[in-house]
């Protein structure tokens, strides 16, 4: 259980960088590359969204 609660702590600390730099990303070009760049990075660590 303990590990399972260290995983999840990593993939959130690691996904409030992607989170931003995916708005970013999609003010300066559009959405759907800023979807698909924040989706291949997640893809990285593990998480799919469902």
């Amino acid at each position: 259980m303990k590990l399972k609660k260290k995983q999840k702590n990593l993939v959130t600390r690691s996904d409030r960088p992607i989170a931003k730099t995916g708005v970013e990303r999609a003010i300066e070009t559009d959405e759907a590359t800023a979807i698909a760049w924040m989706n291949q990075r997640l893809e990285i660590l593990g998480v799919k969204l469902t």
